[in-house]
């Protein structure tokens, strides 16, 4: 039997009968047909779906089961000449990278339809790495352009004109780069650019627009921006980033704003164990207590640090431990040189000193950070 419409009932929020036409994935207006109201309220309540069919001059109706429908839904959509709703397959996350299976999929959808994606949060919790892994999963070319060390601005997203026997134009590599069908556009640390480059990215940006004009060449040529094209950009946001700028409302609102997984304990100590299966696990799970104990410390009111461990520093670290240096050594080389050393005694980085000496391996390495001792701090007001 062909169906004209197969209608899925449900509640709205006002507890409204509404239905949906499952055959064109449409809305089936119902407001003015208390019949048809009354059948798919039935429908609701007994689990089922309404199909209506032709029936000589007028419409049949009738009940069928969800899976049912399942079994005849390829007939029905290819007879209308409708493709069947399907839900998006999650592309297989990278397995050396931790990230929810949420934001990895937003992010994976927002490349393949063309979409532009802002990555916010601290710096180096891998927002630029996260996106060269996607691109490279959906096997998608990927430009990079470092937003926040682009002195000149017109030169690097438009091109330079040259004098030599004659007027010669050069073309950026952005010009290139937006030029390219499905390709993927990194716009890293956009929060540190000049305004002027924002001014420049606001008509490539905008959907409605997506030009770009090339007013450095003679008759100020305008491109498009091709079919595809996904700008992805990463910012990092926060009052302890001196060299950002506080970003245009205009020039957020280009882009789908989502922020960076910050890693829990357990979280940073598998992505330790992925990155370096060597590792000493007392080691790693010392390391990642330190940077949960110095994060806590971030987040309390009136804490005494102003900001956390970045992933990407614990896993220099761990790298650093399983070439010889000792979690002290370590400290002094990089992670003390992060915290201000201002107000003496009361300083973040005298702080940060009495913290990791708790970790410091004392006597014989077998004995480090015995059960007994990691208990022993959860004493302390460390």
């Amino acid at each position: 039997m062909e169906y004209k419409q197969v209608l899925r009932g449900y509640y709205d929020t006002d507890k409204k009968v509404k239905a949906i036409d499952l055959l064109s994935n449409q809305p089936y207006y119902i407001e003015d047909r208390p019949d048809m109201k009354q059948r798919i309220e039935r429908a609701i309540n007994f689990k089922q779906l309404l199909a209506v069919y032709q029936r000589g001059t007028r419409n049949g109706f009738k009940y069928i089961e969800q899976k049912d429908y399942n079994n005849t839904a390829d007939y029905h959509d290819n007879k209308h000449g409708i493709k069947p709703v399907k839900q998006t397959t999650m592309i297989d996350k990278p397995d050396d990278f931790i990230i929810s299976d949420l934001k990895w999929k937003y992010l994976t959808r927002c490349i393949n339809k063309g979409k532009n994606l802002m990555f916010v949060g601290p710096a180096g919790t891998g927002k630029t790495q996260i996106v060269f892994k996607a691109a490279e999963r959906l096997n998608k070319q990927i430009f990079y352009f470092n937003l926040g060390s682009t002195q000149d601005v017109r030169s690097a997203l438009i091109g330079n004109t040259y004098f030599k026997d004659g007027t010669y134009f050069e073309e950026s590599a952005f010009v290139t780069a937006i030029k390219t069908p499905n390709s993927v556009i990194l716009l890293d640390e956009i929060s540190r650019a000049n305004p002027e480059a924002w001014n420049i990215l606001m008509p490539v940006l905008d959907v409605n627009i997506r030009k770009l004009r090339l007013d450095e060449k003679e008759n100020s040529p305008v491109i498009d921006v091709a079919d595809g094209v996904s700008f992805i950009s990463t910012a990092n946001i926060g009052f302890e980033y001196t060299a950002a700028r506080m970003l245009d409302r205009a020039l957020v609102d280009r882009f789908s704003v989502i922020e960076m997984d910050i890693l829990n304990k357990e979280q940073e100590m598998k992505l330790l164990n992925i990155k370096y299966p060597n590792l000493d696990p007392k080691v790693n799970e010392a390391l990642c207590d330190i940077s949960f104990r110095i994060r806590m410390e971030c987040e309390r009111e009136n804490g005494k640090l102003s900001s956390p461990i970045p992933t990407r520093m614990l896993l220099e670290a761990a790298e650093m431990s399983i070439d010889g240096f000792d979690i002290d050594e370590t400290a002094e080389l990089i992670i003390y040189p992060q915290y201000s050393d201002e107000g003496g005694t009361d300083s973040e980085r005298i702080y940060i000193r009495q913290l990791v000496q708790k970790y410091v391996q004392k006597g014989d390495k077998e004995d480090l950070f015995t059960d007994n001792d990691f208990r022993a701090l959860d004493n302390y007001d460390i």
